[in-house]
């Protein structure tokens, strides 16, 4: 069927038409739906990772500094992430064998786990042992006298990471190893599959070797302290000066603090020639009366303004001014 050109102008109008009213037309906002895992629900906040990340910034720069004197052995350690994931997955990535330190950390409800690289914990006990700590074996079970010694190594970093929680207020905290496990299935953890951990790897570079150590704090381990693992009251945290608490740990800090006092009658100048013929019996003239008051020197500084006389037996000085202020009674 042929059109003509006017019914092909009309449809073309209308086809113009009808475009004008759909762009005229009211468009209906979608809402902005967000995908959420019941399985792998959202625990831990943006700021409590970054608070987590904060702690073990500062962990591994103790960690740096204790371990290259232990090893004597330049060590470098970092983090390289901070995740949540589900205790399922965790235990999942640890090797069969392994060298996993549980940690009870008292009075928390959970333990904290430290997992160790096949190869980290291989160099660390062959160092310890004297050997050059550069060891290839391929990975193998630690033998008992190796898991005790690893389990030393475990010790000292749960006291480095207590001194590190102390930067975020949380002490009366008691860190200690209850065991080294070498086989994954005798992780003793009493957690359900899907329960979410923080995960938190941190990449050791051991001389010329390179491993990681990998933390498993889960949720329920974290829950009663996680207010204070808010990077945000990290950074805002103010001392107060005026705290009387504070005050009173300054006095107790300075009580006993000797402080060298000398009290100077007054001066004079004298030649060399002089001094040099000084005798036993000889006067020498100040620039003082007998009425003036002599000054009370501390740490070399002159402070007040006192009088000489005695208590008993014993030389004393009696404080009547600060020098500063020009006869301001003190007494």
């Amino acid at each position: 069927m042929a059109l003509t050109q006017k019914e092909i102008e009309e449809l073309i109008h209308s086809m113009i038409a009808k475009g004008a009213d759909d762009d005229n037309r009211a468009k209906v906002v979608k809402p902005r739906l967000r995908v959420y895992d019941f399985k792998r629900p959202d625990k831990f906040s943006k700021d409590h990772l970054r608070g987590v990340q904060l702690l073990f910034d500062n962990f591994c720069r103790l960690v740096t500094s204790y371990f290259s004197g232990l090893f004597r052995l330049a060590i470098h350690s970092n983090v390289i992430s901070v995740d949540q994931v589900t205790y399922e997955e965790f235990s999942a990535g640890l090797a069969n064998p392994c060298s996993v330190a549980v940690v009870d950390w008292e009075p928390l409800p959970s333990n904290l786990l430290i997992n160790f690289s096949p190869q980290i914990a291989l160099q660390m006990v062959d160092r310890l042992c004297g050997g050059p700590g550069n060891t290839t074996v391929v990975s193998r079970a630690l033998t008992e006298i190796e898991t005790a010694i690893l389990r030393r190594i475990a010790d000292t970093m749960a006291d480095i990471l207590r001194t590190a929680l102390r930067e975020f207020n949380i002490e009366g905290h008691s860190l200690s190893v209850a065991s080294i496990e070498v086989n994954p299935l005798f992780v003793q953890q009493a957690m359900a599959p899907n329960d979410i951990v923080l995960s938190v790897t941190i990449d050791v570079n051991f001389g010329s070797q390179s491993g990681s150590i990998e933390f498993c704090l889960p949720y329920v381990l974290l829950e009663p302290v996680l207010p204070a693992l808010s990077a945000h009251r990290w950074f805002s945290k103010r001392q107060d000066y005026g705290d009387e608490k504070d005050s009173e740990k300054v006095v107790a800090a300075i009580q006993n603090i000797e402080i060298p006092i000398s009290c100077r009658l007054g001066e004079s100048t004298l030649t060399m020639r002089d001094v040099m013929s000084l005798k036993p019996g000889d006067v020498i003239e100040l620039n003082v009366r007998t009425t003036d008051c002599a000054t009370l020197h501390l740490l070399g500084k002159p402070k007040f303004n006192v009088q000489v006389g005695r208590i008993g037996s014993r030389l004393a000085v009696k404080i009547v001014s600060r020098t500063e202020d020009s006869g301001e009674e003190l007494i």
